[in-house]
């Protein structure tokens, strides 16, 4: 991983996890974050529901965790500042997750990511859809569209 990569890894840990109170209950960890995307891991034990598998909720919220991430890279790169929201989502849970879990998403095209910069930075608002999905070894176990939303405001970066 480069040094780049690893710095805003550790930026991710802390945002993920102390900045969301959820994903510190969560007990997530920025696992990997490179060209391909950004995967997280969470434990089971932290996010399991009363039949032993785990909540969907948790799975949802690990996926939208995810996603959100790789917008706040972009934004937080370009020096801007701006609310990230999700505008929309929708979620297909295809088996249930008995174990430990990663929770995937792939960078969206590098023309979709300087529109959305490029759109932010002059208009103060900006959208961008993703995939994120739940892994189990290489498995899917569910997956989300998603629409992440950018509202800009004054002041400098976080």
């Amino acid at each position: 991983m480069n040094q780049s990569f690893d710095d805003e890894r550790r930026w991710l840990q802390k945002a993920l996890t102390r900045d969301i109170p959820l994903g510190g209950a969560m007990d997530l960890t920025v696992a990997r974050l490179g060209e391909d995307g950004i995967v997280l891991e969470l434990p089971l034990a932290a996010n399991v529901n009363d039949k032993g598998t785990a909540f969907g909720g948790a799975l949802a919220s690990a996926m939208i965790l995810a996603g959100w991430s790789l917008p706040r890279l972009l934004i937080r790169r370009a020096g801007l500042r701006a609310e990230l929201v999700i505008g929309r989502c929708e979620i297909r849970f295809t088996r249930p997750v008995a174990g430990p879990f990663q929770a995937f998403c792939p960078w969206p095209d590098a023309a979709d990511c300087e529109r959305f910069v490029r759109r932010l930075g002059r208009t103060g608002r900006a959208s961008l859809v993703l995939a994120p999905e739940i892994r189990v070894g290489k498995e899917v176990a569910a997956s989300l569209s998603a629409k992440y939303a950018a509202l800009g405001s004054t002041g400098s970066p976080s």
